[in-house]
This record gives structure tokens, sequence and C-alpha cells, in this order.
């Protein structure tokens, strides 16, 4: 009898190891999300490593900004309740676009022209003369398709100019003039700041300028400041 017993307990534990090893096989990971976890894996690599050389890029393009300084000269804009940037632009670099900035500037223009597109870590964005009609606050309180049926955002001086392609870099605190697509001579009044290190965009738009003042108050624009001069020298 004992013996019997002794078999059936070697039984019953060979059963209970068999069921706790099937449970850990059960436990594994099948074969398919082995693989979706490994390509997900390499995903996050690619991107950190696409990350880490754009940010390398960018570093690079800040040490190598050197505007060409020839006829250099400086644009004051003042931003009700925020306070005056001091923009320094470059002719040698863009002739046309300067000259089209520096000359909208002088004629009064930009007055009372109001930021309408405000994207944190990216650009503001201003120089729609249709934002003169519309009040800041109906314009902060605009979602991006009020403000497309509006047509805010499309207006202009009605004078367009070529693309002037040059070697600056969209970095931080740089000016360009926005166009209606990449590397098109839709050029106009509209011009943007970047916020950040933007280097995705050079050779697509032209960087004429660049806030060598005031990037603090830059950062502290919201959509329907408005523009209360603009003093080229």
């Amino acid at each position: 009898m004992r013996s019997v017993l002794v078999i059936l307990g070697i039984a019953f534990l060979a059963l209970a190891i068999s069921i706790a090893t099937q449970r850990s096989k059960d436990l594994s990971p099948a074969p398919q999300e082995e693989e979706a976890a490994a390509k997900e894996a390499e995903q996050q690599a690619a991107w950190k490593k696409a990350d880490e050389e754009r940010r390398a890029k960018a570093r690079q393009a800040s040490r190598d900004f050197k505007p060409p300084m020839e006829g250099a000269t400086r644009v004051t804009v003042k931003i009700a309740g925020k306070g005056e940037i001091v923009i320094e632009v470059y002719p040698k670099a863009a002739p046309e676009t300067v000259k089209q900035f520096v000359s909208l500037a002088k004629s009064g223009f930009y007055n009372n022209i109001k930021f309408h597109r405000v994207e944190p870590n990216f650009v503001v964005q201003a120089g729609d003369p249709d934002t003169k009609e519309t009040s800041s606050a109906e314009l902060a309180g605009m979602s991006d398709e009020q403000k497309a049926a509006l047509g805010i955002g499309a207006g202009g001086s009605g004078k367009s100019i070529p693309f002037e392609p040059n070697n600056l870099a969209h970095i931080r605190s740089t000016v360009a003039m926005a166009l209606s697509t990449p590397r098109s001579p839709t050029g106009d009044s509209q011009f943007f700041i970047n916020l950040s290190d933007n280097v995705g965009l050079n050779n697509d738009y032209c960087v004429f300028g660049k806030v060598v003042q005031g990037m603090d108050i830059v950062d502290k624009i919201a959509v329907g400041d408005a523009i209360e001069s603009m003093i080229a020298q």
C-alpha cells in the first residue's frame, strides 16, 4: 500500500511540475510578439539616432552662422504690451527680401499688424495686413480653421519677391520670409522668427535677418499681439 502511495505521490509531483512548466511556457512571448518588440526597439533606436543627428546638425549650424555684414542694418520692432526687439538684416545674403522688408517697415505697413501664428518651440509669424481689422482678443480665440476661413494668414502687400536661396541656417532667433510653398517666388510681407533650431527648413525658406536684441520678448509673443511700430535705420 505504501509503495502505491509513493508511486501516486511521484505521479502527482510529475504532473505538478509538468503544469508549472507549461504555465511558464505560456508566459513566454509568442514569436510574433518578440518580433514586434524587436521592431519597436529598432524603430526607437532609429528615432533616437535621427534626433541626435538633427541636434548635432543644429549645433554645427549655430557655430557656422556667419552672415555677410556688408550693408547690414537694423530694424526696431515695438510689440504692444511686450517691449522692443531689434532685427539685424543682411542685404548681401538676400537683397530683394531685405529691400522689401525694410521698405514696408519704413512705409508703416507693419504698424498694427498682429502675430497670427505662434507655434511653441517652432516659430512666431506676422505680416498679414488682414489681421489689422481683427481685434487681438478675437484673433487669439480663433482656431486655425476659423483663421483659414477668414483668409487670415494669406494676405500680403500685393508685391511678391523672388525666392533667394543662401547658406544661412534656420537657427533660433533667425528671421525668414514666409512662402506659400517652399522655394517659391511667393514671398511678400509675412515673416517668421525661429524659436528653435529648425534646420529642417534650411534651403527652403530664405533667412534674411536675426534678432540681436529682445529674444526673451519674442519668446513671450502670443497670437493677437500687435506690432505697434517698425523703425528701420
